[in-house]
């Protein structure tokens, strides 16, 4: 058997298949792009185009086990999926694999491998362009055609260490505004993938630079003319920026936090993962700032600027198109993020039975809330240069993650079952639903701690109904 990736057995097998049907198969885009650039994984995604009858192709395709689906039959486009290997193949738009070139977005992904021959084509002087990490339109209606790959070009960038020419900087500043004109779903899309793609915290700098980001996420001009106070040396904006890029250096691990399993981030919500999500809510946490802005003299103040920030990016997430749980996921992310902060700097406050309030208040939250806490107050003490009450804050919130830990830990390892609740009780409904919390409470607070004290509780409780 020929130890091969998926993709490279596919080609190896497809040449067979071409040499016996009339046709000329093509490998394009990223795949040879990421290969010219030594980019160290493997290529997970491949795009080929065939001249030729394209169903004759498919059928000895499957005649060779790859099960291939119509994603676009009106246009002719099959994809086939293997584990996280992806291969797509399309009839040939046009004549000749020059008219197919030239309607790509970037002289970078205008490349194509012939299968037959080995040969690469490339009409628009795209290994040149790599070599010199130029991103160049194909033509100038490249963007015009589609706004959509100015986000997929700053994509690229971020991702790929590139800048882009003059010409094309300049097409990017004549068709910029017409990215709104696209489905929402598509943009968002993008921006996900630039988030993704973003390491060191640059994306939302970049996307602005352009005059891209305010078409896509409100009140991002205004929060520039507000924010300076005692608190803040920079603006709303600039604020963001930080504590946008502290999140990204939380996921690089250039800053650790002890007690922290960022791993919990990995998990899936639809096309991505929750890192995604919660680096937008983290960038997007003082967004509703303007709104509540007030000076009254010298005092400035953002009075519940949390819950105005979440109602914003509740309206900004539902016009994006996205689901009801990533809406959710957001908007509390935001309306919670100041919660951490208040029982730090309450030194009245029962920490232990604050922790539990804010902990039970926004599960499923909680862990995102508190990075993003950090990285708010990170950045707004990086500029002041208050070294003792950063590192405080940084130690508080390690200590509320070692907490929160406690308390998933009793929520996973219950010693009473529900039934044994109702059994003991002799009711059901909410009545149980409150014992079990309370009792998941006093065995956080430490005044449950073995089974017998949970049926002791539940016991007393009992008394005290019939009494």
């Amino acid at each position: 058997m020929i130890n091969l990736n998926y993709i490279r057995k596919f080609i190896y097998d497809v040449k067979d298949i071409t040499n016996e049907i009339r046709g000329e198969l093509y490998l394009v885009g990223g795949y040879i792009r990421n290969k010219l650039m030594n980019i160290a994984s493997q290529p997970k995604d491949a795009d080929f185009v065939f001249k030729g009858d394209i169903r004759e192709l498919m059928i000895k395709l499957q005649d060779k086990n790859y099960k291939f689906f119509p994603i676009k039959e009106s246009i002719s486009i099959y994809r086939c999926v293997k584990g996280k290997s992806k291969i797509d193949v399309s009839l040939m738009k046009g004549n000749s694999i020059e008219e197919e070139l030239e309607n790509r977005d970037f002289t970078i992904n205008a490349l194509a491998l012939r299968l037959s021959d080995n040969k690469i084509i490339d009409l628009f002087y795209g290994k040149k362009a790599i070599q010199n990490r130029i991103l160049k339109n194909v033509t100038d209606r490249s963007l015009e055609e589609d706004p959509c790959r100015i986000l997929r070009g700053i994509r690229f960038c971020i991702s790929l260490g590139m800048h882009f020419n003059l010409e094309t900087e300049n097409n990017i500043i004549k068709f910029k505004d017409k990215i709104m004109d696209l489905p929402k779903e598509r943009v968002f899309n993008e921006l996900m993938l630039i988030i993704e793609s973003d390491k060191y915290g640059r994306a939302f700098e970049i996307l602005d630079n352009y005059g891209i980001l305010k078409n896509i996420i409100p009140y991002i001009e205004e929060s520039k003319t507000i924010g300076k106070c005692k608190y803040h040396v920079e603006d709303v904006f600039t604020h963001l920026n930080l504590t946008y890029g502290i999140f990204k250096d939380i996921l690089n691990g250039s800053i650790n936090l002890k007690n922290l399993d960022i791993s919990i981030l990995d998990t899936k919500m639809g096309e991505f993962t929750l890192k995604e999500y919660a680096a937008l809510a983290c960038f997007l946490h003082d967004i509703g700032k303007y709104e509540v802005y007030k000076k009254v003299g010298d005092k400035v103040s953002f009075h519940k600027h949390e819950i105005k920030g979440a109602a914003i990016c509740r309206d900004f997430c539902n016009d994006m198109k996205l689901s009801k749980k990533a809406v959710k996921y957001i908007e509390n992310i935001v309306e919670g993020h100041m919660y951490p902060l208040s029982i730090f700097t309450n030194k009245t406050v029962d920490r232990k039975k604050a922790f539990y309030k804010f902990f039970s208040k926004y599960e499923g939250y909680v862990l995102e809330i508190i990075i993003t806490a950090f990285c708010d107050n990170c950045a707004t003490k990086m500029l002041l240069e208050i070294k003792d009450k950063n590192l405080g804050f940084k130690e508080f919130i390690e200590d509320m993650l070692k907490e929160y830990k406690l308390y998933c830990s009793i929520r996973d390892n219950k010693i009473l079952s529900g039934e044994e609740v109702v059994e003991v009780l002799v009711k059901s409904g909410p009545q149980v639903k409150t014992a079990i919390e309370n009792i998941h409470r006093l065995r956080y607070l430490g005044e449950i701690v073995t089974r017998k004290d949970a049926l002791d509780y539940l016991k007393l409780q009992t008394v005290k109904t019939y009494s």
